[in-house]
Formats: C-alpha cells, structure tokens, sequence
C-alpha cells in the first residue's frame, strides 16, 4: 500500500476482501474510506462515510453493518449505517457517558462497548448485531455510595461568546442559593479534552457539598482539532477567557460565589492557574497550581520543553515573543497586586516541566510587596511530574491537596 502524508493519520484495516481507512487527511473532524486489499493503492480509495461538524471517534464493521462512534457535545453517540455508508439510524446508549472503547466479535456477532458515567466505574455491555439491545454484562463494584451523587453537561458563554461546555458533578440536594463550595478545573490544551468519568475520586469532596466542575476550555478535543487550535498558539488566550467566563457562569447561576471557588490545574494546566492568578485574582479563594509552566519567554530552553513549540509558539521569534509576552504568568505579575492564596506544587525529578517555574513564580509572588494571601512551593523529592508514583504517594499528594481545598473552603 502507498500513502503519504506528514500532517494526517491514517488507520487502515482489512475485513475480508476490503480495507477501511479511518483518517483525518483533509478531515480533521476524521472520515471512513473504502479500499480493495487485491488493490490497496490509496488512488483506489474512496469515501464510504464523510466527515461531519461531530468528531468521529472510531468504527466497527459487522457481518451486515458499520457502527460510527462520534461525540457531540462531549457525550458520546453510535449511529448504524449500512455497508455502503447510508444512514440508518442514531442507536440508542445503554446509559448517558463516554464510550471508552467499542469492539466487535464476529463470531459471536455481537457488540460491545465500555461505557463510563459520572457515579460509576466503566461497566461493560453487550448487544446482537441484529437488534442491538444492550445487556450489563460486566461492572466492578466499587466501595464507594454515589448514590447521592448527579452529574451533567452544561453549556456557557465565554468573553467572545463562544459557547463552552462543562461537566457539573455535585449532591442531588444542593441548592442554587449562590452559597456552595466549588472545586473548578481545567486543561485546555495538547489537543486534551473533558468526557464524562466516574467521580469517585471527588468523593471526600461531594460528600462535603461541594460541586466539581471542570471545563472543556478550548485548547482540548472537545470538538475535534479546530477547537484545539483555538486555545493554542496566537489563541492561547482564549483558554483564560473561557475558564474565568467559567467562574463567572457560575456565580451567575448561583451556583457559588468567588469566595467560595477552588481553581486546580496541573502542568499546562498549571499554566492556565498561573494565567487567571495574575489576570483576575477578583473570581477565586484559592488555587492549586501543580507542575506549573509559568515562564513561557524562556519555557523551551528547559528539559524536553523545546518539543512543545508547536503548541505554545517561541520566543525566540518575534511573533511569537509578543502574544507570549502578554499572558506568560511570571512576567505578567503585577506589583502592588494580592493573588488568591495559592499552593504551587513541583517534582523535583521532573523530566518534562523544569521545577524552575514553581520556585521562580513563588519567589516573586512572595516578594511582592502587595501579596498579601500566602503564596506556598510544595516541593515533592520523591517524584517527577507525577506520573510513576506508588499508590501510596499518590494517595498522599492529593490527601495534601485536598486538605488545603478544604481549609481554604472552611470545611
């Protein structure tokens, strides 16, 4: 087979005597090709599934049938077509959440899916081929009740009026009186989004009331790779915008007030919680800003830091100098100016984001003589960038995160 390409991916397989190619070339929301394994020359391949405004994320074919797994509005959909591509119908899910993986059993004829929700650990299912009703057909059993616990997609407008999507996790008995505590977070970038997963980790916060949001700022997946370049390079700023209209919305609705809201993010994520520190101090109690990047004038000199150009741009060159210049965290905080209360957290064997940027950050936080909230460098001497670490000091780090949340929220 002959294909070339250097920006697209390419996934061919072969099922009897055809190949299908899933492929983003010149499809960046992705499409589903048809070929001839006696002839697989891509100039033989043709469109079988076009690519649409949803992102397709993966495909099953069956004895008389194609499954495409999509996601609209970060939840995941199956839509049936026939063999040769028309359009049947959108398949009913087993539950509302994200569909981990999809496989197909031929033998069997049968249909399965891993799904996970918002209270519960990926459960299993399985369907015929022919009527595909879903059946449980695995599921662990976890020891932890969430069985007062609701989660749902929301939608918000951002500074531009982009509209944003957020999962929203929280007690089935909160009440909207603008008085709760909320834990907010974010990534926005590599291409990296939201979809809905079990919230048993919150579980020492939820049991407290406190809401968990997390928003899928531009920058991640959330609708394919134009939604990515939006929070990337010259866009960069769109990612601030979008998580601060986050904190905003949710004022608004009653949900808390600033006094009331924990940010967290870590590595790009912690670059994001250095950006709304410095941009709007006003919308949060406190932040917790791990692995952080907060330099990004000198960020790619540093480590394997180089190898993220493409996303973040360098200052080397004088384009890309300006627009990092004007939300780089560290060059960006004011004198006179008091940030929320804030706990930094780096890996001292970090390989990827140099500890330079937490200590670097704190150093002038604390010497500023208009910082009044506490500005603390948790060091960890015993990990990296927090991948690795045993059960045990992982279990640590977050109890230690999760203390200063509470503290900060007064609970």
């Amino acid at each position: 087979m002959i294909y070339e390409s250097k920006k697209s991916n390419v996934y061919p397989e072969a099922i009897g005597d055809n190949l299908y190619i899933f492929t983003n070339d010149n499809a960046p929301n992705y499409k589903l090709l048809l070929g001839d394994k006696k002839n697989p020359n891509s100039s033989n391949w043709k469109t079988l599934i076009p690519e649409s405004e949803t992102v397709m994320q993966g495909y099953v074919v069956t004895k008389k049938n194609i499954i495409i797994q999509d996601k609209k509005d970060i939840l995941s959909r199956l839509t049936l077509y026939d063999l040769n591509g028309k359009k049947i119908k959108q398949l009913e899910m087993p539950e509302i959440g994200n569909v981990d993986y999809i496989w197909y059993d031929r033998e069997e004829d049968s249909l399965y899916i891993s799904l996970s929700t918002f209270t519960a650990t990926s459960k299993t299912f399985v369907a015929s081929a022919n009527d595909f009703k879903w059946r449980l057909f695995y599921t662990r059993v976890i020891p932890i009740d969430m069985s007062n616990i609701v989660g749902e997609v929301k939608f918000y407008t951002s500074k531009d009026g982009t509209k944003v999507p957020a999962m929203v996790v929280h007690r089935k008995d909160v009440k909207l009186d603008g008085n709760n505590p909320v834990f907010l977070s974010a990534y926005g970038g590599f291409n990296s989004g939201i979809s809905p997963s079990y919230h048993g980790f919150y579980a020492p916060l939820l049991n407290r009331g406190v809401i968990i949001v997390q928003a899928g700022i531009r920058g991640g997946d959330e609708y394919g790779e134009k939604w990515h370049e939006a929070g990337m390079l010259a866009n960069k700023q769109n990612c601030f915008d979008d998580f601060n209209s986050c904190a905003e919305w949710l004022i608004k609705e009653k949900y808390t007030t600033p006094d009331k809201i924990v940010a967290q993010g870590g590595s790009n994520g912690g670059l994001l919680m250095g950006g709304i520190a410095v941009q709007r101090p006003d919308l949060y109690k406190a932040i917790v800003c791990a692995v952080p990047l907060l330099d990004m004038l000198r960020f790619h000199k540093f480590l394997i830091a180089r190898y993220w150009i493409p996303e973040y741009g360098c200052a080397d060159n004088d384009a890309d100098f300006r627009w990092l210049l004007e939300y780089s965290p560290y060059q960006n905080l004011r004198i006179g100016v008091n940030m929320p209360t804030m706990l930094v957290t780096a890996g001292a064997n970090d390989s990827r984001v140099d500890p330079l940027h937490a200590k670097k950050f704190v150093a002038a936080a604390q010497n500023n003589d208009g910082q009044i909230n506490p500005v603390i460098l948790h060091m960890d001497f015993k990990s990296g960038h927090g991948s690795g670490q045993s059960t045990a000091h992982r279990i640590d780090n977050w109890t230690f995160i999760f203390e200063f949340v509470l503290n900060q929220l007064g609970l």
